[in-house]
Parts: C-alpha cells; structure tokens; sequence
C-alpha cells in the first residue's frame, strides 16, 4: 500500500492554496484514492460501514464518508480566508490609530470627523489650531473673541476718557491758589 502512495501521490496530494497563513490543501484537480483490505472489512463489526477505509495521503483509517471528505479542502480554506482578512483589517486599524493626529493642548487624539477635515483641506502653514482637537480649538477661539472682546473694550473706554473734558484739578493746599 505504501508503494502504491508513492507511486500515485501525484494523482491524490491537491496543492497548497496560496496566500500567507493558510495551510488549506486545494483538491480540486485530484482523484480521492481510497484503499481498504478485505480482512479489515470482515473483521469490522460495522462492515464496510466502520473505520476500515484509507485515503492515500492520510495515516488514519475511516469510514468512506470522511475518507472521501476533504477536511483541509475548501471549508478550511474558507475559514482561515476569513481570520486573514480579519487579522489584515485589525492590522491596518492599528497602523491608522497610530498615523491619527493628537491635541498638543491636552495630548486627546483628534476625532474621525476632525481628522478628515484637516487631510481634506489640508494644512495651513502657521495656523495652530490645526494641532488642536475639537473642544480645545472650540477653548482657543473662544480665549480669542474673548481676548479682542477686551482689547475693544479699553479701547472704547481710552477713547471716552480722551473725548472728556479734563477734570479741574485743585489749586493749593486748600483749593484757593490764585492763577497768574
């Protein structure tokens, strides 16, 4: 039996399915070669029925249904198919979280709508609330109309002080100093 498996195993052993990660066998251009011996068969209280099959290419004997069966066909390529996908889009979640922008007012990492905003528009060269996320750049502007809010002001009230007529001031010790 082992010589005919040597013989044959160009015929029954299917390739590998290409990619990294799967170990899948493809059978789809291969003949199942399936071998028993008419002791086994006789011997077997199941018959033909029981475990007294053998695939060339396996070292387990079994029942025709799973010797004809091929477990690390299709199905297992499908399977491990998808975990590489898997694995793949978790892989590029982790290289995008560690490529996104983070706050250098607070160190929060920018939103997906922020992020998408500054790589839509790009960045402006000088502008520093491109290194700030939402709320602190909400805090910023904020602290600006804030701070010119001010600056208005005392300036509104330099003006009124200038546009008033100077106060008299007293003359003397007891406010009577004559003029000359």
């Amino acid at each position: 039996m082992r010589r005919l498996e040597q013989a044959a195993r160009s015929y029954f052993a299917g390739t590998k399915y290409a990619g990294g990660g799967i170990t899948a066998v493809d059978y789809h251009q291969t003949v199942p070669v399936v071998v028993t011996e008419l002791e086994r068969i006789t011997a077997d209280p199941a018959g033909a029925a029981g475990k007294v099959w053998c695939r060339l290419g396996r070292d387990e004997w079994q029942t025709l249904t799973e010797a004809l069966d091929n477990p690390d066909g299709d199905r297992l390529y499908a399977v491990q198919w998808e975990q590489a996908r898997r694995r793949k889009a978790e892989r590029e979640a982790a290289e995008r979280e560690a490529r996104r922008p983070v706050c250098t007012n607070c160190g929060a990492k920018f939103t997906d709508e922020r992020w998408q905003y500054l790589l839509g528009r790009g960045r402006s060269w000088g502008d520093r609330t491109d290194e700030l996320c939402g709320p602190c750049q909400d805090e910023h502007f904020a602290y600006l109309e804030a701070e010119q809010d001010a600056r208005r002001r005392r300036e509104e009230a330099a003006a009124r002080a200038a546009a008033e007529p100077p106060e008299t001031r007293s003359r003397g010790v007891f406010g009577i100093r004559r003029r000359r």
